[in-house]
């Protein structure tokens, strides 16, 4: 829920009104959706994402910067990196199964995701995004090919598939740092 989000933006994005708690599970999903299956015939392969949002229970309130995580082809980084030059609250972080990397962030760097602003308390920061992380992530993210996609026979172990995307393919993850005004799936727009 967007609690600071115009009613007629609400209705514009779910359309009908809700009759049941089931009509929740749609719009919900719906606001992503959309942008991801844009990006994915574009031939980014998305695997996890959040919009930027906020919300918060008496008093406080949790933000949450827009991102998204998928596998492409090293000519589509290559395009994308160009892109994110023009658009500063975008980072990116970039790993093939060998370990070449690309990045406009520090090795040391840390970027926190989610974070909460409560009455008489800290910051809470639940969620950051690093390149430590993200690098050790990478050999399960890569595992997802040969092992995910043969599990469910779609993919011969063979496959072209599996050695296009664990062979030559990025996991990316890209950042959208404007949480307030940011547009993430923008950069994509040209592809």
């Amino acid at each position: 829920m967007r609690p600071c989000t115009p009613d007629k933006k609400l209705i514009e994005e779910w359309v009908v009104p809700f009759k049941s708690i089931e009509d929740i599970y749609e719009p919900e999903t719906k606001i992503i959706n959309e942008p991801l299956e844009r990006i994915n015939t574009k031939g980014f392969l998305t695997i996890n994402s959040q919009l930027a949002e906020g919300w918060g229970g008496p008093g406080g309130y949790v933000y949450q910067k827009a991102y998204v995580e998928f596998f492409c082809s090293k000519e589509k980084l290559d395009t994308l990196v160009d892109k994110c030059k023009d658009r500063t609250s975008l980072t990116y972080m970039a790993v093939n199964k060998e370990g070449s990397w690309k990045s406009n962030v520090g090795q040391t760097d840390v970027n926190a995701m989610t974070w909460g602003v409560f009455p008489d308390k800290e910051i809470k920061q639940p969620t950051i995004v690093d390149p430590v992380s993200f690098n050790v992530w990478k050999d399960e993210a890569f595992e997802i090919w040969p092992r995910g996609w043969a599990s469910l026979r779609v993919m011969h172990p063979g496959n072209w598939l599996k050695r296009l995307v664990g062979g030559t393919y990025f996991s990316v993850s890209l950042v959208d740092n404007d949480y307030i005004n940011g547009d993430l799936f923008a950069v994509f727009a040209d592809f």
